[in-house]
């Protein structure tokens, strides 16, 4: 069962940027990567033809076609030929999402705690800020979106859970803000496939619970109070980690 969440424009934006030219079908596939995991890139989306993807990002049409193959390969990205030809993002994308990712070490966990405070919980002081009527209906809908989510299972409210937090830093009015949330939810959202749960609809709810006071406060124009219920929130899914990781040691 698929719910359909908003996108900033922002985020899709930032996946179709020029590309440095060195390394650059490993840039394709981190960037194509990322905004799938993170739901920028939705299930089943058509990609752009392959000539104008590449023109967008700068690159060889060769290179892309490389990175595409890596992509087709991992299960992220499916090409299909005659009638409605392209490369689309996987229709079943919860396969490649669960698999393959990589639980990580205590230090690389505080770091990564250390960005998602420094990222989400800015995002969220600025929103409380800045957002207005427009930001504010879209990000609504994304907290709802969330808890209709934790009753489709851990995929499902994976993508929605994503869709939320980059609804806050679209609300924040910053492009780079938007491009490093997707970045970071990508990076968290490899980590909790990777991790044993039984992502149980409770499981899925309780962490839900957690977007309720960031939400309250950023309609309610209480930067000071956004920033400190992200930051509770952020601290709990670390405990989610840590409680998890140690379940898969003991098991």
């Amino acid at each position: 069962m698929e719910f359909m969440v908003s996108v900033p424009q922002t985020a899709r934006d930032s996946v179709f940027q020029p590309l440095q030219v060195e390394g650059a079908v490993e840039r394709i596939v981190r960037r194509l990567g990322e905004a799938i995991g993170s739901g920028v890139l939705r299930p089943g989306e058509r990609l752009p033809p392959e000539l104008e993807l590449a023109e967008m990002l700068d690159v060889a049409p060769m290179t892309l076609r490389q990175a595409l193959a890596i992509l087709r390969d991992a299960g992220y990205v499916e090409t299909r030929r005659g009638r409605g030809a392209g490369s689309f993002v996987a229709a079943d994308i919860a396969g490649p999402l669960g698999q393959g990712g990589r639980v990580p070490s205590e230090r690389e966990l505080v770091d990564l705690v250390d960005w998602r405070r420094a990222v989400s919980g800015e995002a969220a002081f600025l929103a409380a800020e800045r957002a207005d009527a427009d930001a504010l209906d879209a990000l609504s809908a994304a907290a709802a979106a969330t808890e209709r989510a934790a009753l489709g299972g851990f995929a499902d409210y994976r993508l929605a859970d994503s869709g939320f937090h980059l609804a806050v830093a679209e609300a924040a009015g910053s492009p780079r803000l938007v491009a490093a949330e997707a970045s970071l939810q990508a990076e968290l959202g490899e980590i909790l496939a990777a991790l044993p749960g039984t992502w149980s609809t409770d499981a899925l709810r309780s962490s839900t619970s957690g977007h309720t006071p960031i939400l309250a406060s950023v309609l309610q124009g209480r930067p000071e109070a956004a920033r400190a219920a992200t930051l509770e929130h952020i601290e709990a899914t670390r405990d989610w980690i840590v409680g998890l990781h140690l379940g898969r040691l003991s098991a």
